[in-house]
């Protein structure tokens, strides 16, 4: 008997995994009368729903009393009564505590690539297995990204691409975890008011690198090299820096002189203005991928034509530095980018720093939401050098302000914002009024922050964003939005 804990997405996938090979299994919910409970039994039958208390007196009944092992959903923080109090009851009675991600691995039948870090794990999860599609392999792509990891086992698959989270690692053994590849891209304070330290956070991530076959190691991170002295495995790096050997690696994966082209070893493999993917943050995501899909189809798939179309086209995913409408206005541009997924201070430094590189005249941008025990010291730094104007919203505005005022002084025009619709205004009138003959001025949504005290997701408010930037647009006579394109 197996007792899910959670009937969310995973809790779901648990629940088909289990039915699909004739274990017997029931459910149970923090959230008690509110849970989904009538869908479950429609999927699963009578019976199959815990009815009693939830907490850690639970294990004590009747049917449970033959339980083997607790399958936790992720999005339930183990620290946090009542689920506290029944984690350690189980785990002083000798019940294993796992969570999807730990079930998947220890049962798939295929060998998997797994990738995690604090921002880029999405893009690079999603070209990882475009490429290893273009190279032939049946490929089945999920995790904490897309579908559920225990979904997947039910298909007929060469190679599993995986996206983790910390949350889905905080019940997985590091000892149980044999990737064929695995990657940390970076390390960067996020989940903070889960995970208590930087070094407990990045701890969780390194988990996939121990005992994976490949190693791949973001040689510019300092924390992450740090993880390599812990692998098992052959280590293979990739780095911005064309002369990076502090690593003992196998391969070097890295960017020339110029960072333009991609090169492994004494290698170019593709010029960095074949790749859709906008910014020097993306061509590194781009350099991780090739590692990872070498350390599985080798280095011959790299000469594929398909491959190399597929590398090409790849244009990013929604809500991650994605154009949505473009106002033409004083012989310029103002352009609307939605960088939604950015719910972290470095996530949003990158791409504030990535369009300067890339050349924007200048950005208004749009900070705020839940801080989740983040500091706000480097985004205000980011901010000052290269920011016009900056809105703020979300519960954790005012502190995101003062750490603005204290390093921007009254040199940065700050508005605090009612509303996501009201930000996307003001700083469209900001952006405006900074536009001249060729100038390209971006709005650009990247806020640092989890987005729940106001929307239901990343997505929800990426989608308010779009909505909000294209009536912008609409109503001041422009061409239609180009919301597919993606920012360069």
């Amino acid at each position: 008997m197996k007792l899910i804990v959670g009937m969310g997405q995973t809790g779901f996938s648990a629940g088909r995994f289990f039915a699909r090979r004739g274990e017997p299994f029931v459910a149970a919910d923090t959230r008690g009368a509110s849970a989904p409970h009538a869908a479950w039994q429609a999927a699963f039958g009578a019976g199959t729903v815990f009815d009693g208390d939830f907490g850690a007196g639970m294990l004590d009944a009747a049917e449970l009393r033959a339980l083997e092992g607790i399958v936790v959903s992720p999005g339930l923080d183990p620290a946090v009564e009542p689920l506290a109090g029944l984690l350690v009851e189980a785990r002083r009675r000798g019940i294993p505590v796992e969570s999807d991600i730990a079930v998947a691995l220890r049962h798939a039948p295929v060998p998997y690539v797994l990738v995690t870090g604090s921002n880029g794990k999405s893009t690079v999860t999603a070209l990882t297995a475009e490429l290893l599609t273009a190279a032939g392999y049946r490929v089945g792509i999920g995790g904490n990204y897309g579908t559920p990891a225990l979904d997947l086992l039910a298909e007929s698959l060469d190679v599993l691409v995986l996206e983790v989270s910390s949350f889905q690692l905080e019940a997985c053994d590091a000892a149980a975890i044999r990737a064929r590849a695995a990657t940390v891209l970076n390390i960067s304070a996020d989940h903070l008011d889960r995970h208590g330290s930087i070094a407990a956070y990045a701890a969780l991530k390194q988990k996939i690198l121990v005992q994976a076959d490949t190693a791949v190691i973001n040689a510019d991170d300092a924390r992450v090299c740090a993880m390599a002295a812990d692998c098992e495995g052959q280590l293979v790096t990739f780095s911005a820096a064309t002369n990076d050997d502090s690593l003992a690696a196998r391969h070097r994966y890295y960017l020339d002189a110029d960072g333009e082209s991609l090169c492994r070893d004494d290698q170019r493999l593709f010029a960095g203005d074949d790749l859709a993917l906008p910014g020097a943050h993306n061509r590194m995501n781009a350099l991780a991928a090739l590692a990872l899909v070498e350390a599985v189809a080798g280095r011959a798939a790299f000469d594929g034509k398909a491959l190399r179309a597929a590398l090409a086209a790849f244009t990013g995913l929604p809500h991650r530095m994605q154009v949505v409408c473009r106002w033409p206005i004083n012989g310029g541009e103002v352009r609307f980018i939605n960088d939604s997924k950015a719910t972290n201070v470095g996530a949003a430094v990158a791409a504030i720093d990535g369009l300067a590189v890339g050349g924007a005249a200048g950005q208004v941008v749009i900070v705020g939401g839940q801080a989740k025990g983040q500091s706000f010291d480097e985004l205000a730094a980011a901010l000052k050098a290269h920011a016009l104007g900056v809105a703020l919203i979300g519960v954790d505005a005012a502190r995101i302000e003062s750490v603005l005022a204290s390093v921007a002084g009254d040199t940065l025009p700050i508005a605090r914002c009612e509303s996501l619709e009201a930000a996307v205004a003001w700083s469209a009138d900001q952006a405006s009024a900074r536009v001249s003959a060729g100038r390209q001025v971006v709005v650009l949504l990247s806020p640092a922050c989890a987005s729940f005290d106001q929307f239901s997701g990343y997505a929800d408010r990426g989608e308010h964003f779009a909505r909000a930037a294209e009536a912008v647009c609409d109503t001041r006579d422009v061409s239609p939005p180009v919301s597919a394109e993606v920012a360069s």
